[in-house]
């Protein structure tokens, strides 16, 4: 038998609209059978950047502000980041739900960061982030973006002192990425527009019980 080998297809000119919509469609079922539990294809313009995203990263000040440069202020300003986006035109987005939500409940206006059911969420979006966004590119959408949850400095890193930040050299250059946040987008806002739900988890400190589930989000735009 012979040895079966990857046909290597040229990047297209132009993508029909038709092409499109099916490998639109191809990426978001991608995403379910890696373990998203609900995933949808978007227009860029449900997408909102909002300077105060970012001013939560430092009031209150998150403890990874600074730690990586995939978290601010080492990023693109927000700005820059709505007129970049604006150039897509269609995104997947899609959601991993958390249980317990007892092992995700912020503590004194943190997140867990440490939480190992926490960690493998965020790292769990990223991974499927990075294998949408590595598909889209096989499949000639070269300039095809995507973003994760959680700081890449938790999930690969495992709270060590960032290698990038002290020697220039990222662990994990292909994997590690900035958050939706990082890069200002309103989530929440966005979530809500899917018709997804989200629970303020610093509310059920006292009675996690009263929370279904917490979710991780990561999105993909595509062209």
């Amino acid at each position: 038998m012979g040895v079966y080998k990857e046909v290597i297809k040229p990047i297209p000119k132009q993508v029909s609209e038709e092409m499109l919509k099916s490998d639109l469609e191809r990426y978001k079922n991608t995403a379910i059978e890696l373990g998203a539990d609900a995933a949808e294809i978007i227009p860029t313009s449900y997408v909102h950047v909002d300077e105060r995203v970012r001013l939560k990263c430092f009031v209150p000040h998150c403890p990874r502000y600074g730690e990586t440069p995939n978290c601010p202020p080492g990023l693109p300003s927000p700005e820059e980041v709505r007129k970049a986006l604006s150039r897509y035109s269609h995104a997947i987005f899609f959601k991993t739900e958390i249980r317990p939500v007892a092992d995700y409940i912020p503590i004194h206006g943190s997140t867990r960061t440490g939480s190992s059911q926490t960690l493998y969420f965020h790292k769990k979006t990223s991974e499927i982030v990075n294998d949408i966004e590595r598909m889209a590119f096989k499949d000639g959408y070269y300039l095809a973006l995507g973003l994760g949850g959680g700081s890449c400095k938790d999930y690969i890193c495992a709270g060590q002192i960032c290698q990038f930040i002290d020697s220039g050299r990222c662990r994990a250059p292909l994997k590690a990425r900035p958050s939706m946040e990082a890069f200002s987008i309103e989530v929440v806002g966005l979530i809500n527009k899917v018709g997804w739900e989200i629970y303020p988890l610093t509310y059920a400190e006292d009675n996690p019980e009263a929370i279904p589930f917490g979710i991780s989000v990561g999105i993909v735009f595509i062209c």
